[in-house]
């Protein structure tokens, strides 16, 4: 047996096949060729060669179904960045039918969140963006630098569509084929079998997580009594910082969202102009268990989209403290 393992929880959108996206992201953790800021002396992290299994919790299924982007050339970001336009929008990141909220509180939720995201900061769309090579493919998507105005709206409104869905465990009606989901149950179940798979292979658990997969691990980690101990959680790019979301994720009985007693370490890096955490970007209203708290990271990145995985995956501190958590050089 190991001593350590790393499950990944990926974010929010329609994502390429799950063997595609991890492809992606194990890329954008093991690549030294990164851009600035981060370029020069920065060596990436793989996994394999440091002897730490991992596994890929994929739930992107659920909401968009098996209609994955196929006709993927091996695409990784290129010194220019890549573009997604407005048209090519949905093709790429999915159709995702409106909710109808069942109450006030609900239609609150929806407005609410994307209200708070469409405000946080974000940085200028730089000159001659409409000049830049547009992304063709889905997984440019998950790596694209550059998201002009309109499709950054689009993505936020989608956030707080599965955030919705999830939070308040709607029934889902998937459009690709009608097969009914209840969404939180659903993710819940898929996560713990992924961390009770990775328990068997290693004596302690780290947890990646990025974007909407930080709720479902919080949610696990917090509410679900079957949950394995986890020795380090990363999020990234988490909207765990908002008021609606904490509302929803609270354990029964609390005032207040509080650190998981079942977790040992808890790392939030976050970059101030991700419009997904930019409105609140550290976990403060946490309160402590035992002594343990929130180490929240600062460490920006690049591209007029910050919320990019690949992006974070980049990042000297982030790496610095993976590689930290899983007892490896760096």
């Amino acid at each position: 047996m190991r001593k350590y393992a790393v499950v990944f929880v990926h974010g929010l959108a329609k994502k390429p096949s799950p063997e595609k996206l991890e492809e992606i992201w194990r890329w954008g953790l093991e690549r030294a060729d990164t851009p600035a800021p981060f370029d020069g002396d920065n060596p990436g992290i793989d996994l394999d060669t440091q002897g730490v299994p991992s596994l890929f919790n994929y739930y992107a299924d659920v909401f968009y179904g098996s209609d994955y982007e196929t006709d993927l050339d091996t695409f990784y970001e290129s010194e220019n960045g890549a573009v997604v336009y407005q048209e090519n929008f949905d093709q790429l990141a999915g159709e995702l039918p409106l909710p109808v909220p069942a109450n006030e509180k609900e239609a609150r939720f929806l407005a609410e969140v994307e209200c708070k995201m469409c405000k946080a900061s974000s940085p200028p769309e730089p000159p001659g963006l409409m000049t830049l090579p547009a992304a063709q493919q889905a997984a440019q998507l998950e790596i694209a630098s550059w998201l002009p105005r309109p499709v950054k709206e689009s993505v936020i409104k989608k956030a707080a569509m599965e955030a919705y869905y999830f939070l308040f465990d709607k029934e889902y009606v998937r459009p690709a084929d009608g097969v009914t989901f209840k969404v939180r149950a659903e993710l819940r179940k898929r996560l713990i079998d992924d961390l009770k798979k990775a328990a068997k292979q290693a004596q302690k658990l780290v947890l990646v997580t990025h974007s909407m997969g930080t709720m479902i691990a919080y949610d696990v980690l917090r509410n679900c009594k079957d949950c394995p101990p986890v020795e380090v959680l990363f999020t990234l790019g988490s909207p765990l910082g908002i008021t609606e979301v904490q509302e929803l994720l609270r354990a029964e009985g609390l005032q207040n969202v509080d650190f998981p007693p079942a977790l040992g370490r808890w790392i939030n890096v976050y970059d101030p102009l991700d419009p997904i955490c930019g409105a609140a970007p550290k976990m403060d209203d946490y309160r402590p268990t035992e002594g343990r708290k929130v180490e929240d990271v600062r460490e920006s990145n690049w591209g007029s989209w910050r919320h990019t995985v690949t992006h974070y995956f980049a990042g000297r501190q982030f790496r610095t403290l993976l590689a930290q958590a899983l007892g490896m050089p760096h």
